[in-house]
């Protein structure tokens, strides 16, 4: 009989233990959910005011209706989390799918998936359920029965038709100005010259550029071999040579990543190269020498409001010269 009674005595024990552990599991079950998520696609938040993550991209931005306790998580991360009035706002990199929300005493929904991945510069709002709080005890009521909540929508739901009904355009960045002193060279020649652009996004800009000085009259022309056009007899040099450039250039800049951009212009150019002979006058050598469609392109790099720029230039092809600059945004 005493067997009898103590194997009872161990049942009710064993019963009474897995009823604490239900329990316990059940208090700190998931007691959240998603209720809507969707596409806000007049709001301009992620325009307005953007957030770009380590590749300089432009972040999408989640509106989530909840409290402040609530912790988010995504596997590209939360580039900046913003509490704003019954809401939360989390900048989130171009293309995330997941993400997990925790809370201390609701539980965690773990990989929510959104129906597609995150665009850039476009708004979206998440709406979380949670236990309705007692006024007096501030805690969490029981849950309610055949409620009027409306059904939780699930990850393999449809994405909300909103998603697809405006596409917002890029906003227009703020107007700046270029000035920029360079120098060009080309062996032992020097040119100075004076760049000025207005920019956005993409913009247009002038180069002067000369190495001041007109060249001497000349009298006729000659090859790289001195022999006049146009004569058997080549003349007596002294070994002078004088030269003269010139070039105007208008065209287009264009940031590509971050503050970086490309410029590229045509013009018209002249460069000039005579040489002296022993009477004192002057043959142009048209081998040295050209003229006509002016050409250049090269990058430019802004640092808060300095720049420097280095590229390339030509005169129809035939004459070449390496161009750096260096000047303020304004």
């Amino acid at each position: 009989m005493r067997f009898i009674h103590t194997h009872t005595n161990a049942k009710r024990c064993l019963c009474a233990i897995g009823l604490l552990l239900c329990v316990h599991v059940l208090s700190h079950a998931q007691q959240f959910s998603v209720l809507r998520f969707r596409a806000l696609p007049n709001d301009i938040s992620a325009y307005i005011q953007p957030e770009k993550d380590l590749n300089d991209e432009a972040c999408a931005l989640i509106k989530v209706v909840c409290d402040r306790d609530f912790v988010f998580s995504t596997p590209l991360g939360i580039v900046k989390r913003k509490n704003d009035v019954g809401e939360v706002w989390l900048y989130v990199p171009k293309g995330t799918k997941l993400i997990t929300i925790k809370h201390p005493q609701w539980g965690v929904l773990r990989d929510y998936a959104f129906p597609k991945p995150l665009e850039s510069r476009l708004t979206y709002e998440l709406e979380l359920t949670v236990p309705p709080r007692n006024l007096d005890t501030n805690k969490p009521l029981p849950p309610i029965k055949d409620s009027a909540i409306a059904v939780p929508v699930t990850r393999d739901d449809p994405p909300a038709p909103q998603a697809r009904a405006l596409r917002l355009k890029r906003p227009k960045e703020r107007a700046s100005y270029l000035i920029m002193a360079d120098a060009s060279v080309h062996r032992k020649e020097f040119a100075g010259g004076l760049r000025m652009g207005w920019m956005r996004r993409h913009g247009v800009y002038v180069h002067l550029s000369s190495n001041f000085r007109n060249g001497p009259r000349t009298i006729g022309e000659c090859d790289e071999d001195g022999m006049p056009t146009g004569s058997d007899t080549p003349p007596y040099y002294t070994g002078k040579t004088e030269n003269s450039r010139h070039a105007f250039l208008a065209g287009g800049v264009h940031r590509i990543a971050g503050e970086f951009r490309l410029y590229e212009g045509v013009g018209y150019g002249n460069r000039t190269v005579a040489w002296e002979t022993n009477d004192g006058r002057y043959l142009r050598n048209k081998d040295y020498s050209a003229k006509g469609i002016s050409a250049e392109a090269g990058g430019i790099w802004i640092h808060g409001n300095w720049a420097v720029s280095a590229g390339v230039c030509t005169i129809k092809g035939t004459y070449w010269e390496f161009n750096i600059g260096f000047g303020i945004r304004l």
